[in-house]
């Protein structure tokens, strides 16, 4: 963005000079482009919003091309200073505005032209056609900005909506944390960074104990609240870490983590939902914990926390192991 706005204040001022040298008479259509390029520069340090710089610099290119008009129509000839800048500046308003500012941008300009020959109607034949053909120009310019930004405004809202669809199909429907499919991907990438980066990483897998008992005694809805609630709370007590949905009850955490600290998270985990209620009701969890060793995979992973799982549930349940 840098290197680009110092090319069109360079460009712009290059333009001045030569135009200055081969007329003798300097118009006054290098400044607004000039002031575009600074405006630029700031807008890429961030000092100043990029829609508020197209915007401001529409506003210093406005007046200065209706003076080049003015002036043309005075001399006999055609705005050059107008026909060089007007692509640029339609470029930038469909390009880096919305379809319906950057039209409102070229009407501008369309209105400058039509002003301009209103106050002075060229004297002869050859100059009015000339005029006629920059109109047109401006014209098929303007037509041309509004479909491809009208294009470009359909493919970025039909990329966002595919984004968000497949983050959506990430995402269990009950709990909005991440769904099995995804928590599959996530751990054979944790797997994958693990094994390259020789970092630590725990599997923890964890099960609501005597959930079948909620959903029989108190129904179907009270169960979805308490798993709400439950995923809530774990989301809430892994930082750093990734939470989702393995089905039904079970949940599982990928921590990066060594053993021992994996296990003491899972402990915190444990005693929170044990002491408060949870969805008005007194529940226990149990949760099997393994770490990764180097060479294995993700199936195997899984496949130890889940065997510490059950050991947890013989072991009476309420425990972590």
């Amino acid at each position: 963005m840098l290197l680009i706005t110092l090319g069109v204040l360079l460009l712009s001022l290059t333009w001045s000079a030569l135009e200055t040298w081969v007329s003798g008479v300097g118009e006054p259509m290098w400044w607004p482009p000039t002031v575009v390029a600074l405006l630029l520069v700031l807008a890429a340090l961030r000092q100043v919003p990029l829609d508020v710089t197209v915007l401001l610099g529409v506003l210093a290119f406005l007046p200065a091309a209706l003076m080049d008009v003015l002036h043309a129509l005075v001399l006999g000839t055609l705005p050059a200073g107008l026909g060089l800048w007007t692509p640029v500046v339609l470029a930038e308003a469909f390009v880096l505005l919305e379809a319906r500012l950057g039209l409102i941008v070229a009407g501008l300009i369309g209105g400058v032209l039509l002003f301009g020959l209103l106050v002075h109607l060229p004297g002869s034949a050859a100059l009015r056609g000339a005029w006629l053909n920059l109109m047109l120009a401006w014209l098929l310019l303007a037509g041309l900005g509004y479909a491809v930004s009208r294009i470009l405004e359909r493919a970025q809202a039909q990329r966002g909506l595919q984004q968000q669809a497949l983050a959506e199909a990430r995402r269990d429907a009950l709990t909005r944390l991440l769904g099995r499919a995804a928590l599959e991907a996530e751990l054979e990438e944790a797997v994958t960074r693990a094994e390259a980066q020789h970092t630590p990483l725990s599997l923890v897998v964890c099960d609501l104990d005597d959930f079948k008992r909620v959903n029989d005694q108190y129904g179907h809805a009270k169960g979805d609240e308490v798993l709400r609630v439950v995923a809530r709370r774990l989301k809430r007590g892994v930082v750093g870490g990734i939470v989702g949905r393995w089905g039904g009850e079970e949940f599982l955490l990928v921590l990066p983590l060594s053993k021992p600290d994996a296990r003491a998270r899972a402990e915190q985990l444990r005693r929170d939902i044990e002491e408060r209620e949870v969805a008005g009701l007194r529940l226990t969890v149990s949760l099997g914990v393994a770490s990764y060793r180097i060479g294995e995979g993700s199936t195997s992973l899984f496949a130890r926390a889940d065997q510490r799982l059950y050991e947890a549930k013989r072991a009476g349940r309420n425990t972590v192991r």
